[in-house]
């Protein structure tokens, strides 16, 4: 059993670690019991953090309709400079990009929750791990780059988002020997999110009706995948967005924004079912009821237009053209932002339809 090589109880300065973000989440959450410090905690204190994953990851990619995992070895350095070594589980996940990978499929990785209690960590024990889908070009590195970026805006918008932390990857392979260095960034446990947003789980995810939702947020989202042109999404089935309850109302957290125009991905596919023409469309995919109260929140969107360009601009992981590229995006959002498009799903009784989306 590895968990931290430099002995973690004798270690003063992973303490003063830990303790330091303890004291950042005591401040952050007045009102509210204190987050316990995670493991994703421990590894989102830089923009871009350097790990070495070590594992069996040939056989991972060769066996993609698998549900086992592997043991691989996880290591990076701490906000004290202490070396952090874990042994866990990765298994794939996803539908799409698991299968369609021509480079590293999608991962979540599994912590042991007795590891994580025997460190002083919290509970939190799964992240899921967004990879560099395809091979290692510069259109692949850009992808994962910018749908980093579009985490990161959303972060700007709301709290009531997934934190992300973008690593810089180096994979060795235990039987080839050979080893490859990629980008790609983690996903903060869903409970973690809920424990931080005082929110809890809820018992239908399905089938909700406009009423459920706390308005404003709602809107908000949806406005947000408006902006960034992501179809790969849907408030009725709960696809791509994780449902949680806050204050007796109903919030959905998106996530997965690969197949929005933002991101362009080589492999994004335009969304069929509302008869679209290529994945840099918008189009409204919340409630047609929306569009008469949509004011407000234009308007919230038109006073962060500044910070988010800002965000941009200074992501300079990203090559100046692709942020170019971002901006005049954004751009084409702000310039027709009093015409919101919408457009009603194709009818569910047409069986033939294949959105091309999964």
């Amino acid at each position: 059993m590895i968990k931290i090589n430099s002995n973690i109880f004798n270690s003063t300065k992973t303490w003063i670690s830990i303790m330091g973000l303890l004291s950042a989440c005591l401040i952050q959450t007045v009102g509210m019991a204190a987050n316990p410090v995670s493991i994703f905690d421990l590894m989102n204190h830089q923009e871009v953090l350097e790990v070495t994953l070590e594992g069996d990851f040939e056989t991972l990619k060769t066996s993609r309709r698998s549900a086992e995992g592997q043991m691989v070895s996880l290591k990076f350095e701490d906000a004290a400079g202490e070396e952090q070594s874990w042994n866990l589980e990765v298994t794939l996940r996803g539908n799409f990009r698991r299968m369609r990978c021509t480079a590293m499929p999608p991962m979540k990785l599994n912590f042991k929750k007795k590891e994580l209690k025997e460190a002083g960590l919290a509970k939190f024990d799964d992240m899921k791990l967004v990879t560099q889908c395809m091979e290692d070009d510069e259109y692949s590195k850009a992808a994962v780059l910018k749908e980093y970026l579009a985490y990161k805006i959303y972060n700007e918008v709301t709290v009531e988002s997934f934190k992300v932390q973008l690593l810089k990857i180096t994979y060795i392979d235990t039987n080839s020997g050979s080893s490859s260095k990629q980008w790609g960034f983690l996903i903060e446990d869903t409970a973690q999110m809920r424990n931080r947003l005082g929110a809890k789980k809820t018992e239908q995810e399905r089938g909700l009706k406009r009423e459920a939702f706390n308005q404003t947020a709602f809107y908000k989202t949806a406005i947000f995948q408006y902006m960034i042109g992501n179809s790969d999404w849907d408030v009725t089935a709960s696809r791509n967005v994780k449902m949680i309850i806050k204050d007796g109302k109903t919030l959905m957290i998106p996530y997965d924004f690969d197949f929005s125009g933002l991101v362009d991905a080589s492999y994004a596919l335009p969304n069929a079912n509302y008869v679209m023409t290529s994945v840099q469309d918008r189009i409204y995919m919340g409630f047609e009821e929306d569009l008469t109260n949509l004011d407000a929140t234009l308007d919230f969107y038109k006073t962060k237009k500044g910070k988010i360009k800002e965000l941009v601009k200074n992501f300079k992981v990203l090559r100046m053209g692709d942020r170019r590229n971002v901006i005049n995006y954004l751009n084409g959002f702000y310039d027709t932002i009093d015409t919101i498009q919408y457009r009603a799903k194709k009818a569910a009784a047409n069986s033939e339809l294949v959105s091309g989306i999964d």
